[in-house]
């Protein structure tokens, strides 16, 4: 007989209302399976933490369940959340799934759950994971029209563009945060806060919003479908590309910047090292804008300037004595300048194969790819297939957000590694083109595939759309398990000893991390007091990021558009809840403290 996901859903909640309402935290951890996952986001602590296994949730729930307050427990019923059954990736396992909202001490909440039949329980579904969410602060929702640009008030004589210019004016000279980089990271950052009432003044380098993409490579496309990389309450209409061009991007950034009411100044930069008052709990910073010195002081400082910060270039020896051009991947424009030329590429990434297709597209007289270690390779279009799935078009992008952000990381790595051998068996076509051509292959240091990958490092594979073919044909080719050793005049000589004679080098080596960057601008003192940045820790969360970084009033904000649009709101109520005066804490994750 097929399980009734509804009849499922309600008895599975029921039981953990009980058990939430009598604050009991062995009671809530029964509830889930042995190996279960609980991922809170700012619910049982002003924290984002993920927890695997009974001991572990109920050791992280005793003494703050009844701090939490969670009560009003209702099932989500609406036709996007209502209960249903689901097979469960990489364990073929018939599940189900729940969605339910619930009301705590600081404000709204909202949960979703897997259930699978525990075997050890007579096969009472028990929860695989449970996501909960602070969802919004109580009496301080997040709107949902722009403010100050619709006016329901009715008052006569009412200049609401008066009004919103003199709001620009307060953001400029009094901004509660200023946000350092206008990519679409920062520019989430900005929207977010601005439907939450927190002032919010972003700064870019650049003199447009948007360079940073408008000023790479030409042949540059996002390599995740347009669902994915959609940007916060703006969709991109309906005929635009499945895979946005890079330069396509960098307008439409500047687009939303305008259309979402957002206070960005360009050609603005730090001057000089930023000083924190403790007494005060806030900045004293100076930022040169388009040559004028600016004093701001504000509370917060979130740093946007992309996960990956300056061109990371080996110090290759001898690269003076090269009689040819060296570039790094950030440099590149397009292999059109480089016709005819012998071109040798360093790096087996994402940006190291779009390089070596246009070049050879471009007509290079040859190219060659240098592999320093294997790489995960996998199709483009097998991999849209895949966020199809977890970004249907077909329901709201907030919706999809919600579940995905549902499934803890560290529950989707098991997942992945004991499904390895199915990713292999995906891409076998695939992969034998590349060996073909000598290219060495990995699904992930511990076999979990692509998107861990990129999570967990941000490099060290490439989606496939086309290059394979080149590397089979031999348009382009492939050195393996070698690296750069010296330059020649005319040469790259690699590990093995051979020299590779070319015109032009191209190091597509990856970037710097943020947090090294930004030591040069706030100085050790302050950095070295922070967390890591990016990357996975061992609970399966981003390190560093969305939440307290290790100093008062100093955040950094990393990761994809997915990323970025789902967890500003995370950040977004934690600097509210500050501003309130609800939530106090000196810049560690433990050290959060309820002042309400």
């Amino acid at each position: 007989m097929a399980p009734d996901p509804c009849s499922i859903a309600s008895e599975w909640l029921a039981a953990l209302t009980t058990a939430l309402g009598s604050a009991d935290a062995h009671a809530v951890a029964n509830l889930f399976l042995p190996n279960g996952w609980l991922r809170d986001v700012l619910v049982f602590s002003w924290d984002v933490r993920s927890l695997e296994g009974r001991v572990n949730i109920a050791s992280y729930l005793t003494n703050r369940l009844s701090e939490a307050q969670v009560g009003e427990v209702i099932l989500n019923e609406t036709a996007e959340l209502t209960p249903r059954t689901v097979m469960i990736p990489a364990i073929s396992e018939v599940g189900v799934e729940l969605a339910f909202t619930f009301e705590c001490r600081h404000g709204h909440g909202r949960a979703y759950a897997r259930l699978l039949p525990d075997p050890d329980s007579d096969g009472a579904y028990k929860a695989l994971s449970l996501f909960t969410e602070l969802s919004d602060l109580a009496r301080h929702e997040e709107v949902s029209t722009l403010p100050l640009r619709d006016d329901l008030t009715g008052i006569p004589g009412r200049d609401m563009q008066q009004e919103f210019e003199e709001w620009v004016q307060e953001v400029e000279t009094k901004p509660y945060v200023l946000i350092v980089g206008a990519g679409q990271t920062g520019l989430h950052m900005a929207a977010r806060f601005k439907q939450m009432d927190i002032p919010a003044l972003v700064i870019e380098r650049h003199p447009r919003i948007g360079d940073s993409w408008r000023n790479r490579y030409r042949a540059l496309t996002l390599h995740t479908i347009r669902r994915h990389h959609t940007m916060l309450y703006q969709p991109y209409p309906s005929n635009w590309p499945v895979y946005t061009p890079g330069g396509k991007l960098a307008d439409w950034l500047e687009l939303y910047a305008a259309t979402q009411d957002l206070v960005v100044w360009t050609s603005a930069e730090i001057m000089g090292r930023p000083v924190y008052d403790h007494a005060a709990h806030t900045w004293d910073i100076t930022v040169i804008r388009e040559g004028f010195e600016v004093r701001l002081r504000p509370a917060h400082i979130v740093l946007a300037t992309g996960t990956l910060g300056e061109p990371n270039v080996p110090d290759v020896p001898h690269m003076e004595l090269f009689r040819g051009r060296v570039l790094h991947s950030a440099e590149f424009v397009s292999g059109t300048a480089f016709a005819g030329q012998r071109a040798v590429v360093v790096g087996a990434g994402n940006s190291a194969i779009d390089i070596c297709q246009d070049l050879v597209l471009r007509g290079a007289g040859a190219v060659t790819m240098v592999q320093r270690s294997s790489t995960c390779v996998m199709s483009r279009d097998y991999v849209a297939g895949m966020q199809r799935m977890g970004f249907p078009e077909d329901i709201p992008l907030d919706v999809a957000d919600f579940k995905w952000a549902s499934m803890p990381l560290g529950l989707l790595k098991k997942l992945m590694i004991k499904d390895e051998q199915a990713a292999w068996d995906s891409q076998r076509e695939l992969h034998d083109k590349l060996r073909k051509g000598g290219v060495r292959l990995n699904m992930g240091p511990e076999g979990q595939g692509i998107y861990l990958q990129v999570m967990e490092r941000g490099g060290g594979y490439w989606l496939d759309k086309g290059g394979a073919d080149m590397i089979a044909d031999g348009e382009i080719k492939v050195r393996s398990g070698v690296s750069p050793q010296k330059f020649t005049e005319k040469a790259l000589v690699l590990s093995d000893g051979t020299e590779l004679e070319a015109d032009i080098v191209i190091f597509a080596t990856g970037y710097v991390n943020m947090r090294e960057v930004n030591t040069e601008l706030f100085g050790e003192e302050v950095i070295g007091q922070t967390d890591e940045v990016y990357g996975i820790d061992c609970e399966g969360e981003i390190k560093g990021s969305y939440r307290p970084s290790g100093f008062p009033g100093l955040w950094f904000a990393t990761g994809d558009f997915y990323v970025s649009r789902t967890m500003s709101k995370t950040l977004a109520i934690q600097l509210k809840a500050i501003q309130l005066g609800i939530l106090k804490h000196d810049g560690r994750r433990e050290g959060a403290v309820n002042s309400l």
